[in-house]
């Protein structure tokens, strides 16, 4: 089971980044509406000039558009489990060299191999990604080929990685932002805790 999207990519790619994204974000993605103004900064007559814009406005802030173009080759997906350890998902948004953009999503239940109406396009993604990315896919079924291949990314991503880069300013803590500016008095030169 899974919900494969592939689309050409007409928006200028500025980036090769990796991005870690909420799995409840990355969901919402799902839509093809929100693919469709990710992949292309053109908005057709389907679309209202509002709506077209603010989702141009939720992809800036997911981190996926920077201005007007894709700030991304690969996201990943993650959720927290319940000791708060960040879990990657088995999911993917690749920019293929192409300009083709995959998005796939094995949890979702549209699709169901055996009886699979994108069983062309789903190969022709699984290939491209493991091409491009120098993985082999071991496995006839489509199935457990991007379950491989998605397992064989992330274990990849996590060895190779020595940081994970976080914007301090973006983060709340309890009922502020960190790092707002303050303005301390001359006088103030010791803090009692």
């Amino acid at each position: 089971m899974c919900l494969l999207r592939v689309i050409n990519v007409t928006r200028p790619i500025i980036s090769n980044d990796i991005i870690l994204l909420k799995d409840e974000i990355f969901s919402r993605l799902r839509d093809e509406v929100y693919v469709r103004v990710l992949s292309s900064d053109k908005r057709d007559g389907e679309i209202s000039k509002s709506y077209f814009y603010f989702i141009v406005d939720k992809l800036r802030k997911m981190g996926l558009l920077l201005d007007n173009a894709i700030s991304f080759k690969l996201v990943i997906p993650y959720t927290l489990n319940d000791k708060r350890e960040i879990v990657l998902k088995d999911g993917i948004i690749y920019i293929t060299n192409k300009k083709q953009l995959i998005y796939f999503d094995i949890y979702d239940t549209t699709y169901v191999c055996g009886n699979c109406s994108v069983i062309l396009s789903c190969v022709h993604g699984l290939k491209q990604i493991a091409y491009e990315l120098g993985i082999k896919i071991r496995d006839d079924n489509p199935d457990l080929a991007w379950y491989k291949i998605l397992k064989d990314i992330q274990r990849s991503l996590l060895e190779a990685s020595m940081s994970l880069k976080l914007k301090l300013g973006d983060i709340p803590f309890g009922n502020r932002i960190c790092c707002e500016e303050e303005e301390v008095k001359e006088n103030e030169s010791q803090i009692n805790l």
